[in-house]
């Protein structure tokens, strides 16, 4: 309901009480049904202030003149009304003062709640974006170490739960060394770069792909066979040896990964898991970079 429908049936209202106090006292019926007109004057000086003053003023001059014209040789009466009426205007005022001091107190009272939210949620915004940062490598996009190893740790645990499939996947940048030594780290950091996109390009939603540290990458795949983790290693070591870098003016070169394999085996712990894909990948490079190595 709008304001203006509250205002007319204020109004309304009011006026009907109005004409119900003078007929139960022209009819000499004793009691508060006499006082009905003081409850919308009170309401209106309440809800409307300055309106309500105003209407609560149309009121009691209606009032004085129903009872004036009903009882037109009664002073006692009229001087019983206009006392009233005096003491009703008296606390409409009052009332409309303290109306407007709640108010005042209440929207403040809401600023602050509002302030209160949006420092909250900036602390909110705060907190998450720090808690991202902290587990998130700044250069390549990826999940950092620390939140591999609590990652992985919990997945872990969830296959073996549930006799679940969970494939690992070791990455090492071939050369990069070199690479770093000749060119500078500005463009070993491009190299880095990369290969980190590489990685989030080609693998899946469910997977999770991490700086394992320096050149080194890796990424877990949740219920996923050593075959099906092996098409995924050919796919990123593929996309990454097309990729071409030029470090200097006039000079290109491809990079390689090489890249080891394997799969979760029930009763075995994370250290066991990750240096059995360390292996694999270092028998990539063994057999001549550009390799991905499997315990498939």
């Amino acid at each position: 309901m709008t304001d203006k429908h509250w205002q007319f049936y204020t109004a309304a209202t009011s006026v009907l009480a109005v004409l119900v106090s003078v007929y139960c006292l022209s009819e000499d019926i004793p009691g508060i049904f006499v006082h009905l007109y003081y409850i919308p004057i009170l309401i209106a000086s309440y809800q409307y202030r300055e309106r309500g003053l105003l209407l609560s003023l149309f009121l009691v001059i209606v009032y004085l003149l129903l009872v004036f014209f009903h009882f037109p040789g009664n002073a006692q009466v009229l001087l019983e009304s206009l006392i009233r009426a005096f003491a009703l205007m008296a606390i409409a005022v009052i009332i409309s003062e303290l109306s407007g001091r709640i108010q005042t107190h209440v929207e403040a009272l809401q600023r602050e709640i509002d302030d209160h939210k949006k420092t909250e949620e900036a602390l909110r915004q705060s907190e998450s974006r720090y808690m991202e940062l902290s587990i998130t490598d700044d250069l390549t996009g990826l999940y950092n170490q620390r939140h591999f190893y609590n990652l992985l740790q919990a997945e872990i645990e969830r296959t073996e739960r549930y006799c679940r499939a969970l494939s690992l996947l070791l990455l090492d940048i071939d050369d990069f060394k070199r690479f770093n030594d000749t060119y500078g780290h500005m463009e070993g950091d491009r190299v880095l770069e990369r290969i980190g996109a590489t990685i989030q390009r080609c693998i899946r939603r469910t997977d999770w792909a991490f700086r394992y540290g320096g050149e080194e990458f890796t990424v877990f795949m949740p219920e996923t066979e050593g075959d099906q983790a092996e098409v995924v290693a050919e796919r990123i070591r593929a996309e990454f040896a097309a990729e071409r870098f030029r470090p200097v003016p006039g000079r290109e070169e491809a990079k390689t990964v090489s890249i080891g394999i394997t799969s979760f085996r029930p009763g075995e712990d994370m250290k066991d898991f990750i240096n059995r894909a360390d292996r694999f990948m270092y028998e990539a490079k063994k057999r001549g970079n550009d390799q991905v190595c499997s315990s498939i």
